[in-house]
């Protein structure tokens, strides 16, 4: 049985999960592999793509990054959601704003330095990578066109990551 502790714990989990939506992003990672297997190297086999360390480091800081955009999206959005999803925003609410950042910053470390490990331009990459996502979010979505048309080109970037494996 689990003591109330465990379950409020478990409860910031599912939290957290719900805020960087990571049934979104393991979508993007599967299709990140997809792509390198069927479109960026048909001629190499599957297995050699798949168990490909540096692929695999690309995929997981690409996954890191977009779930980081995630949470700083939901950092900006905190107040609009509590009127537009009241429901969601106060799951959202039981990981607190300081929290979020924390692991904001944290993640975005963590994906620089597993850059780093591929190669500078990785690095260049993923540092205008989550620049990007950060403008998004604090000043780009308020505007209707310019806003859906950026979330847009930031969605498909991430598949460009896997292109410095290529």
């Amino acid at each position: 049985m689990l003591t109330r502790k465990s379950k409020l714990l478990l409860t910031k989990i599912f939290s957290f999960f719900s805020v960087v939506r990571g049934y979104n992003i393991w979508v993007i990672a599967l299709a990140q592999y997809l792509s390198a297997i069927f479109i960026l190297a048909p001629h190499e086999s599957a297995l050699s793509i798949l168990l490909d360390w540096r692929l695999f480091v690309l995929v997981v800081a690409s996954s890191l990054c977009i779930a980081s955009g995630y949470i700083i999206n939901n950092f900006y959005d905190a107040k609009k959601d509590l009127i537009n999803r009241p429901k969601k925003a106060m799951i959202d609410r039981l990981v607190s704003q300081s929290t979020k950042l924390k692991v904001y910053f944290a993640i975005n470390f963590f994906v620089v330095v597993l850059a780093s490990l591929i190669s500078w331009k990785a690095v260049l990459f993923f540092s205008a990578y989550i620049f990007l996502l950060w403008f998004y979010s604090h000043y780009l979505i308020k505007y209707v066109l310019v806003g859906n048309l950026s979330a847009a080109l930031l969605g498909v970037s991430a598949f460009f990551a896997v292109l410095l494996r290529f």
